[in-house]
């Protein structure tokens, strides 16, 4: 062996999620990278090996026989390692699990449900990261993530909740809606959430409700109603509103379960659609052997097919 040092475990994590992507752009999404920077560790590799690993094509990165041979040696080490570390953290006296979640599943489904974990599991600490980043599944980082959407296939994916989309109010304004073109009759609300766009209303409109104007023959420009409607920092403030009367919030069913159940939300229109994507728990396929993230996992399937 040369005394030359290796290169940096985060250049051969880069090279093989360029070989198991297939592509610069995929491979930066899986790690959380800028293409750019994908492309200036592949470089870094390269010029440490001395020989090219990819073809570069209008279809993608394909490896060369000399990627083609080192991929199974790097990617089977990187696992060893991820696997030696998840079981070494297990081992510590202070168990703890990292999961990632974003803000409006946090404020809305699990707030009210994790103190049940805690007063299970008194001794493993949950460290919440809330927010709509991409998660960090590098050792040290995050456990598990519930997140909206389809995962990276080199994630192991479970469904949690089927959710349906429509649109909710304040029991008052329901209440004062005229029988026909209700949806004009107050502003139609949203926040700067990653996943909920003016788009979002407008394909509700268009599939559910269509695209007809009132009997008067003028058309309802839902997007212009939605620009000039408040916009809202975050899901809970949304929803605060709609619970005051200030206008229609277009939700999820597993978001508003609890305010329905309640009466502090109602239906305010009889039209439903399927959610376009779910709610899903996401990690890497050694994360379970911290016995601490394998039990919030459990934990949380048990929360999910439970009534409330």
């Amino acid at each position: 062996m040369g005394k030359r040092p290796l290169p940096p475990l985060s250049v051969l994590q880069t090279f093989c999620a360029i070989a198991e992507t297939g592509g610069f752009g995929s491979a930066a999404e899986r790690i959380g990278q800028t293409q750019t920077a994908v492309s200036h560790q592949l470089a870094q590799l390269e010029g440490w090996i001395g020989g090219r690993l990819f073809d570069r094509g209008r279809n993608g990165a394909r490896l060369t026989p000399l990627g083609a041979r080192l991929h199974p040696a790097i990617s089977g080490v990187i696992a060893e390692l991820e696997a030696a570390l998840y079981q070494a953290r297990a081992s510590i006296s202070v168990r703890s699990v990292a999961v990632s979640v974003s803000p409006e599943f946090s404020s809305q489904w699990l707030a009210v449900r994790l103190p049940d974990f805690c007063q299970r599991h008194p001794n493993i600490e949950v460290k919440l990261a809330v927010g709509y980043q991409c998660p960090d599944f590098q050792p040290r980082g995050t456990d598990l993530a519930i997140w909206l959407g389809r995962a990276d296939a080199a994630f192991t994916h479970e469904e949690l909740l089927t959710d349906e989309e429509f649109v909710v109010s304040s029991p008052e304004l329901s209440k004062r809606l005229p029988p026909r073109w209700a949806i004009r009759a107050a502003p139609l609300l949203r926040y700067s959430g990653m996943r909920h766009t003016i788009l979002d209303w407008q394909r509700w409109h268009e599939q559910v409700i269509g695209e007809s104007g009132g009997e008067d023959g003028v058309r309802f420009d839902i997007a212009r109603a939605v620009e000039e409607a408040p916009l809202f920092d975050s899901f809970a403030e949304m929803l605060e509103a709609c619970r005051q009367g200030r206008g229609f919030a277009l939700v999820r069913s597993s978001l508003v379960a609890r305010d329905l159940a309640e009466k502090k939300l109602v239906r305010c229109f009889v039209e439903v659609q399927p959610a376009a994507v779910s709610y899903s728990l996401v990690y890497p396929p050694n994360a379970l052997l911290n016995p601490a993230a394998a039990l919030f996992r459990n934990w949380l399937l048990a929360q999910v097919r439970s009534p409330d």
